[in-house]
């Protein structure tokens, strides 16, 4: 069958031992799991998990999970890099891939896709859909705030150390940087933290308080920012290694990835840490 250019359709006879894995591992998901660097939670509530060394799209089944899309874990090919997540409201999932230069939408079904971009992608790590359906990826390399539409790709702003990007319904666009968390307004960022104590911010969500929650892998912590800008710790130490990407469940429950744990994380209100499925 011949395919269009850019468009992949995962090996099933190289997933399907992944697959079988992990539905026998549930619910000892340290064994499901080899190195989850996202999460995120779909339109439906469904959660979708990148894990780069699987170089995999994983979906949470409630008692394990499944595979979405495979790539072939060799060097320049899809998903080998696999890092951000983001799923669109047609059933697909958006993922950034840094190791080639490229943002992928992957299908309900595991069709992999290149998104058509002017080869001005270098390292592209945090990704968002804005309300308009336009694509935000910011690159860790050029420290570029990237727009990606159908027919243009246009530069929005130069971020130092962009880490990730939220776009708000109302238009509004956060990015976290190593350093702080900005409210871009046109292309300048106003930083909203107060003396952040970040040492390795990895990610952010949205607070129901309206401030926000900032994954840091090397403190081992979620600091919580208060709509004012000031910092606490809502949940660190054990059982977090590496707290990288997270998302906020149907239910409101902070989910967190941890790489090094090889865990996906539910961190209540109150800030209790359990193994996702606990």
């Amino acid at each position: 069958m011949q395919l269009p250019r850019g468009v992949w359709i995962r090996d099933r006879n190289l997933a399907a031992p992944l697959a079988l894995s992990l539905v026998l591992g549930a619910p000892a998901l340290a064994e499901d799991l080899r190195y989850p660097v996202d999460v995120a939670v779909g339109p439906g509530g469904e959660i979708y998990v990148a894990d780069i060394e699987a170089a995999a799209l994983l979906r949470w089944s409630g008692n394990g999970f499944t595979v979405v899309a495979q790539g072939e874990g060799l060097p320049r090919t899809p998903l080998f890099g696999i890092r951000h997540i983001v799923p669109t409201g047609d059933g697909s999932v958006l993922a950034s891939d840094p190791a080639t230069m490229a943002l992928y939408r992957i299908s309900a079904s595991g069709e992999i896709e290149a998104i058509p971009d002017d080869s001005g992608f270098v390292t592209p790590w945090g990704i968002a859909v804005d309300s308009s359906g336009d694509i935000l990826a910011v690159d860790r390399v050029t420290q570029r705030l990237r727009r990606v539409r159908p027919d243009s790709i246009e530069d929005v702003a130069t971020i130092r150390a962009p880490r990730a990007i939220l776009a708000e319904g109302d238009g509004s666009l956060h990015v976290l940087t190593d350093r702080n968390v900005l409210r871009m307004e046109g292309g300048d960022g106003e930083p909203l933290v107060q003396s952040p104590p970040f040492e390795f911010p990895h990610d952010f969500v949205r607070a129901p308080d309206g401030g926000f929650f900032v994954s840091d892998g090397y403190a081992r912590c979620i600091w919580k920012i208060s709509p004012e800008g000031r910092v606490s710790v809502h949940a660190g130490g054990d059982p977090f290694i590496s707290p990288q990407g997270m998302a906020l469940s149907a239910e409101g429950d902070l989910l967190v990835a941890d790489a090094h744990a090889r865990t996906v994380f539910r961190v209540s209100g109150g800030g209790r840490v359990l193994p996702l499925g606990q």
